[in-house]
């Protein structure tokens, strides 16, 4: 391995040749035999402090891992608290190591060498069998033992790292106490670098549950200030405080699947990820277009067919989410007007109003592939207004909505959209919302 090495020295009837791999398991079977004691041959001592320059290696691990594809495309993937968490696992168990070695290295330093002649020496080893050695149990004195030193070395390092200390294993020539002390100095620094950073990944990982108690804490200070008693049943004070809190409780629910809380009710994609806002305008359309193009597949016209992957961006960008609890009913947006809702959560019941007949029961399922108001929403706003659908909700649901001026805007830039799919559809609904105005009318004349 090192050309320079050229001297030869017989050991135990083997004769180590100039840098060859024979040397390396010679060195290492003598060793294990303990024939050998490497820091009290001056030529070998030399041999192996030269190989420690190896270590100067460990600088490069940072860029090198930097660089990595693997830990990039490990870091990227991975929950950030989980690879945050690694991260600080691997770093402890590696700087354990290092201090165990430099421990047991110590040592190796004070008495010479590591079999039976140690305990004739002062050193921490020799202090520590001779204190709290069982028969039997974990013996450090000897080459063969080299494992057993190691954990002892190592729940040393760990118990300094940690500030546990026993007192067990404890310095006693003047250089192990040096050696302790830096030692120790260094073990807290790190312990301290690395509970900061773990109380900021705990904390991080605790998020939306303090989101949730600090909502909910603020909606009881609303609540008490509810002093209305003049209200119907459906209205009274009891139930809606009740509504109010499964709604918020439903919402921490969700939030816990998607390891996101929402900061406000029916905001726009910009608002529900926020990631958006930081990106290049190109990066932001194809973000968008990844998380709206299964639901905008849904309606024809403002599918792939007719759309460009530009376009849906586009229309995903204007669309807003939305959250309902039980027993709410939605017919249009306050300040959107009318729409399309697509069901990414939840259930509920569609019909038409004032008829309490129920039109539909819809669910996840059902709108997965299919949007039931796709046809009507073309409607204009005054054609028979009194017989749109109306949306029950039975449980707390999470909507993506897109407003009809959205939807209309497309249309009119997009002559073939209109001309190939939307405008049948507008004739469709327009007449079939006739033909239920027509009959309704003929129905109440006739009662009378």
């Amino acid at each position: 391995m090192v050309a320079w090495y050229a001297i030869s020295e017989r050991y135990g009837g083997v004769t180590f040749g100039a840098g060859s791999n024979v040397f390396h398991r010679e060195a290492q079977r003598l060793l294990k035999e303990g024939k050998v004691d490497v820091l009290n041959s001056r030529k070998l001592r030399l041999f192996f402090i030269f190989d420690l320059f190896k270590l100067l290696r460990l600088p490069r691990i940072k860029p090198l891992m930097a660089s990595s594809e693997f830990v990039l495309r490990s870091w990227e993937q991975m929950n950030v608290e989980v690879a945050l968490t690694v991260k600080f696992i691997f770093m402890i168990t590696v700087v354990s190591h290092w201090i165990a070695c430099t421990w047991g290295f110590i040592a190796y330093m004070e008495a010479g060498s590591f079999d039976s002649s140690m305990l004739d020496d002062i050193n921490w080893i020799s202090n520590w069998y001779k204190t709290s050695y069982v028969e039997g149990g974990l013996n450090p004195i000897g080459w063969r033992n080299a494992l057993p030193r190691y954990w002892l070395c190592l729940f040393w390092a760990i118990q300094s790292i940690t500030s546990i200390g026993y007192g067990t294993i404890a310095p006693v020539t003047n250089a192990e106490y040096i050696c302790a002390n830096i030692l120790m100095l260094l073990c807290g620094i790190f312990w301290a670098y690395v509970i900061g950073n773990l109380v900021e990944v705990v904390t991080s990982m605790g998020s939306i549950n303090r989101e949730y108690s600090t909502r909910m804490q603020e909606a009881n200070q609303m609540m008490r200030e509810f002093t209305a008693k003049d209200l119907p049943e459906s209205m009274s004070n009891g139930t809606s405080k009740k509504r109010i809190r499964r709604f918020l409780t439903d919402q921490q629910h969700a939030a816990r699947r998607n390891n996101m809380l929402l900061s406000n009710n029916a905001c726009a994609f910009h608002d529900a990820y926020p990631t958006l806002s930081i990106l290049s305008p190109e990066l932001e359309r194809l973000s968008a277009l990844h998380l709206a193009h299964p639901l905008l597949e849904t309606i024809p016209y403002l599918s792939s067919k007719y759309l460009s992957p530009e376009e849906q961006a586009i229309v995903a960008l204007q669309c807003v989410t939305m959250e309902f609890s039980a027993l709410e009913r939605f017919v249009k947006h306050p300040n959107l007007g009318r729409g399309l809702l697509i069901f990414r959560r939840g259930y509920g019941i569609a019909s038409r109003f004032p008829v309490s007949t129920i039109e539909r029961c819809l669910s996840y399922e059902d709108l997965i592939g299919h949007c039931l108001d796709v046809d009507e929403v073309l409607v204009d706003n005054d054609h028979c207004s009194e017989l749109r659908l109306v949306y029950h909700f039975v449980g707390y649901t999470k909507v993506l909505f897109v407003p009809r001026t959205v939807i209309m805007s497309v249309l009119e830039t997009n002559a073939r959209a209109w001309k190939e799919c939307a405008r049948w559809r507008y004739f469709m609904a327009a007449f079939i919302l006739y033909s239920l105005d027509y009959a309704k009318k003929r129905t109440e004349d006739y009662q009378c």
